[in-house]
């Protein structure tokens, strides 16, 4: 199952599409909210947790519902067709500032946030999905998520690059404007890249024939796959502290390294660079180390480039952005090996178990991430608000040194933390080899 160039990009594009909204949400959102739309960080921490386990459960609700869908474009990519317009819309509602009183703002906050993550996982799940049904090769879906991972980081280098620039220049002094429409262009660009992937790629590896199954039944397959118990826990504490030091990155530039606007755009676009590199050689580092040994190297390089950090002086970023490329090629590795790591668990369950459910795995996985990430976010609000952070104002060096913490020994600490736990994780590179074999024989035979 070798998959041309166009078709890989196809799909990388629809990545560079979804980077645009979560880019946007991993950047900018916390400090859209503390600083334009105007509520507390505690507040908006709390609102983030809540999402996020909310969009947990709809997570397996989307993968256990595009597993079920029949439809002639296949199961997952409808999704794309179908969603992509939703999505563009509420980005910009949740980027816009309404006249309303504080508990007002509030209140829409959390409705249209949630609604954007809902829309958000209509798109994202099937499309990630889509990837462990497009080839089983498993040096092709490294490559495939390659492709994507770097595709993915173009959506982030656009918004890190021109969202503070586009801000100024359409709000025209009105920096909530400034926002609306900056989303606004970036909702539009996402709708076209979905759209192109949904019609560049196919769906090749379809379920056993006459295969039905029952969600409690699909749930109970994931709990006794060990491997995926593996991957859904190190999604959960990943995306943790990768959220605690993405969301802190803004504040880190803005008060600590004091980075006027155009020199923070600087400092998250060359984490895009470095985040490229490393997805890019991810395939080789692979071929070298298996997808096992890759990850484990990719979070030792996050968590020491991290904790390089602790010691920066105020005011100095120029070892701070060499430390910034270097932690995001770590990151690079460990995304792109992360997401072929999930087919792996995909292949392992219709091998051992017989059915094949594809979206409820993947969903499974990227509910564990949701989870974190609103675990991130709310640590991250609370960390800011029990050292003392106000909005718009010279901060206190005991602000100074939390937002430090986050960008530097808190997130040094939780990778470690993951190193540990995926020694335990038992899909060899042979094993997967074996899962492959035996699958492709059950499906000639069938």
């Amino acid at each position: 199952m070798k998959l041309s160039v166009r078709e890989k990009i196809g799909f990388g594009l629809g990545d560079t599409a979804s980077n645009l909204v979560w880019a946007s949400l991993m950047s900018f959102i916390m400090f859209f909210y503390t600083d334009v739309f105007g509520i507390t960080a505690a507040a908006v921490g709390t609102m983030f947790l809540f999402a996020r386990v909310f969009d947990g459960v709809t997570d397996f609700l989307i993968g256990a519902m595009a597993d079920r869908t029949q439809t002639r474009w296949g199961k997952f990519r409808p999704f794309l067709l179908w969603m992509a317009i939703p999505l563009a819309v509420m980005m910009v509602l949740t980027f816009t500032v309404p006249g309303f009183s504080q508990n007002g703002k509030v209140v829409y906050a959390w409705i249209t946030y949630n609604l954007l993550m809902l829309a958000y996982t209509a798109v994202n799940i099937p499309y990630s999905a889509l990837s462990g049904v497009m080839t089983d090769d498993p040096l092709e879906r490294t490559s495939l998520n390659s492709y994507r991972m770097v595709l993915a980081q173009a959506g982030g280098f656009i918004v890190n690059a021109a969202m503070l620039p586009l801000v100024q220049a359409l709000g025209r002094g009105n920096t909530g404007l400034g926002y609306q429409l900056t989303t606004a262009v970036f909702g539009i660009g996402a709708v076209a890249l979905i759209w192109f992937t949904f019609s560049s790629t196919r769906e090749r590896i379809q379920p056993p024939p006459g295969q039905k199954t029952t969600l409690r039944a699909d749930l109970g397959t994931l709990f006794r796959n060990p491997h995926w118990v593996i991957l859904f826990a190190v999604g959960l504490m990943d995306l943790t502290f990768i959220i605690i030091r993405a969301g802190s990155l803004v504040y880190y530039c803005k008060y600590t390294l004091l980075l006027d606007e155009k020199q923070t755009s600087v400092f998250l676009v060359l984490g895009n660079v470095g985040f490229i590199a490393g997805a890019v050689i991810t395939r080789f580092v692979v071929a070298r180390m298996g997808k096992k040994g890759a990850l484990i190297l990719a979070h030792l390089i996050m968590a020491v480039s991290a904790l390089a950090a602790y010691g920066l002086k105020p005011g100095d970023p120029t070892l701070a952005l060499v430390l910034q490329v270097i932690h995001a090629i770590g990151g690079g590795i460990n995304a792109t090996v992360f997401f072929a790591m999930i087919a792996d668990a995909a292949d392992f369950s219709e091998w051992k178990f017989g059915t094949r459910n594809t979206g409820i795995v993947f969903s499974a996985v990227t509910c564990s991430q949701k989870v974190g990430m609103g675990l991130g976010g709310v640590l991250a609000g609370w960390i800011l608000t029990h050292y003392g952070y106000v909005a718009n104002a010279v901060q206190t060096p005991q602000a100074n040194f939390g937002i430090t913490l986050m960008v530097s020994l808190i997130p040094a600490i939780g990778f470690l933390v993951v190193v540990a736990l995926f020694t335990r994780y038992g899909l060899s590179e042979q094993f997967c080899a074996r899962i492959r074999e035996d699958l492709t024989k059950r499906r000639v035979d069938a």
